[in-house]
């Protein structure tokens, strides 16, 4: 199993308000990014490919996200608050 389904299968088992967390601590990671090289890296990095299967649930994991919490939420949650 590739990293990616992997990854696909789990969002897949997560309920709508972790999804919705996760995705707001990985959008707020980008905000931290500033090392030039790591970003080269990441924007040089090949595309995936991905068959329509996986894609297709994917898409289906991210249309079930639940409400969205806040950063400050998400920072107790987390125990880092």
């Amino acid at each position: 199993m590739s990293d990616l389904e992997r990854l696909i299968e789990i969002v897949c088992l997560l309920p709508p308000a972790k999804i919705q967390a996760l995705l707001t601590v990985v959008e707020h990671m980008t905000d931290y990014v500033s090392d030039e090289d790591f970003l080269r890296s990441i924007n040089s990095a090949p595309r995936l490919e991905v068959d329509e299967e996986t894609s297709a649930e994917l898409r289906a994991a991210l249309a079930e996200r639940g409400a969205t919490i806040s950063h400050e939420q998400l920072k107790r949650e987390l125990g880092l608050a």
